[in-house]
């Protein structure tokens, strides 16, 4: 795999960037978003802005698919952009194009919606991330090429499965893997190995199932949370 897994691979392996073989956390960054005017101004720095915005991100998450033709939101977080309170949602269209739509946190509306980016043209653009990739080879290393191919097809199941969730259910997975990430960073590296050996093991589990199991098990887990 040359590509990030924010293109190629599955949408449950964003949800899951803290444990995954792939850090695609900065992808968003990449986009050069131009001027906007927003409904709710920032003007002191915070980690947390929840109690600001005015709408849940499943609505941000609603709205951006409402945006983009075929678009499916895949990942979403609370941000400042030019001083205003936004949401920054990734979508992926038809033929894996991805999107970055750009939410007004108070308003809901749609203030920046970003060309699509294909898979060859991410490739080969300055979006294309190497260490994404080594990390990715590395992972799975111990692998045949055959057996390679079978876990991008298992991935791409974990993909339709993620997508099968209603908006929120993906909300509520992003909301809950970004608050573990955030966690992590006050874990001992003892306890951060539990955690990651933990989500390992429920991907080994997940990975084979039929996309249809794995919907119900993606279902499961949000209802546990």
């Amino acid at each position: 795999m040359t590509i990030p897994v924010v293109i190629a691979a599955s949408i449950f392996a964003i949800a899951i960037v803290s444990f995954s073989p792939i850090d695609v956390s900065a992808e968003y960054d990449h986009f050069s978003i131009p001027e906007i005017s927003g409904s709710i101004t920032v003007s002191e720095y915070s980690q947390d802005y929840s109690d600001e915005a005015k709408i849940a991100l499943s609505v941000a998450m609603a709205v951006s698919e409402n945006s983009v033709e075929n678009g499916k939101a895949m990942w979403g977080k609370l941000d400042v952009v030019q001083g205003f309170l936004v949401y920054k949602i990734g979508l992926l269209a038809s033929d894996d194009i991805f999107h970055v739509v750009v939410v007004d946190g108070g308003n809901g509306e749609a203030l920046y919606v970003s060309d699509g980016v294909s898979k060859n043209n991410w490739k080969h653009s300055k979006h294309s991330d190497n260490d994404s990739h080594k990390k990715w080879k590395d992972h799975y290393s111990y692998l045949t090429p055959e057996e390679r191919e079978i876990k991008k097809q298992q991935w791409g199941e974990v993909k339709d499965a993620f997508f099968a969730l209603s908006l929120d259910d993906r909300a509520k997975m992003i909301m809950h893997f970004m608050s573990m990430k955030v966690q992590l960073e006050s874990l001992s590296d003892e306890e951060k190995d539990a955690k990651k050996l933990e989500m390992k093991l429920m991907m080994e589990e997940l990975l084979p199932l039929s996309v249809e199991e794995k919907t119900e098990k993606l279902r499961e887990y949000v209802s546990s949370l």
